[in-house]
């Protein structure tokens, strides 16, 4: 790569699960760029002429390199470490079978658009922050907010929803339930994956471990870190310190802290723990079990 030719610049908002990964992968590749720190939910920023010129699907994160855009994070991650592979960190294994098993993994853990929330790992945990998605809507009048996105964005799935989040104050209480029961198939299989003592959830530091970094970040967001606490996934909060611990962590994620977030969580949790914290250690304890059991008769 030559820095001198290239130039990047990063459309992104500070708590966007993708724009977390994408910015860990800049780091974690040691690639300079010029930052464009969004607010989408308190302006509807996204929903701007100007922005949908960018992209016009009106999400974030966009990576702009020379002058070409790309969208989709995971494309962008593979691009970067493509782009620059002997720079920083390689985020790929070398043989096409553990790139198919990555891909895989990534897959069944992503936040992903084509299937519902709460199908997967990645669906729910963004799923469980939409209480603080709908406190900082309740900072614009509800009649704006409907108006910008029902006349201005263009994902249907996305109109309906962010309205329904200004009007309710958050998503039917069933569905919460749905994205627990499926975090707690998510940790306890991550605890299992890591149960032989690597150090990364494919030994070698992965875009997969750029993915699980951002989803467990979210996880102390909407107050549910406490499981981590409970002794019941050692190997996982072991691995949740030495994410942490990385250089790219802190000016990846901390640093980009978006202060209406941040007030939303405060105003939702009030220091306390997630109110669905008891039934994910219960969901955790029958998922534990249930691959203790498999494992005995294996």
């Amino acid at each position: 790569m030559n820095a001198q030719k290239d130039s990047f610049e990063l459309y992104h908002y500070g708590e966007s699960l993708c724009s977390q990964m994408v910015r860990l992968t800049l780091e974690e590749k040691q690639i300079p760029y010029l930052s464009h720190h969004m607010h989408l939910e308190l302006t509807g920023e996204n929903l701007s002429r100007a922005f949908k010129k960018i992209n016009p699907n009106a999400v974030v994160p966009v990576l702009i390199h020379n002058g070409t855009p790309l969208y989709n994070s995971w494309e962008i991650i593979r691009y970067l470490d493509n782009h620059a592979p002997t720079q920083g960190t390689a985020l790929m294994p070398k043989s096409a079978a553990g790139l198919a098993a990555l891909d895989e993994k990534v897959m069944e853990n992503a936040l992903r658009g084509d299937i519902a929330l709460g199908d997967n790992f990645g669906t729910s945990i963004a799923g469980a922050s939409t209480y603080i998605l709908a406190h900082i809507l309740k900072r614009r009048p509800a009649l704006a907010v409907m108006w910008d996105y029902v006349t201005k964005h263009p994902d249907p799935i996305r109109k309906f929803a962010f309205c329904v989040l200004r009007l309710r104050g958050g998503l039917p209480k069933p569905l919460y339930k749905k994205f627990i029961h499926r975090l707690a198939l998510g940790l306890a299989d991550c605890e299992q994956r890591l149960a032989d003592g690597r150090d990364y959830m494919f030994g070698d530091y992965t875009m997969l471990d750029i993915m699980m970094t951002a989803h467990l970040h979210r996880l102390e967001d909407v107050h549910l870190d406490g499981i981590l606490a409970t002794g019941k996934l050692p190997h996982l909060a072991a691995y949740w310190q030495r994410v942490q611990a990385r250089p790219s962590y802190q000016p990846a994620i901390t640093d980009q802290h978006s202060w209406e977030w941040r007030a939303a969580m405060d105003d939702v949790y009030q220091g306390q723990a997630s109110p669905f914290l008891p039934l994910l250690e219960s969901q955790l304890d029958a998922r534990l079990s249930d691959l203790e059991s498999r494992k005995a008769a294996a």
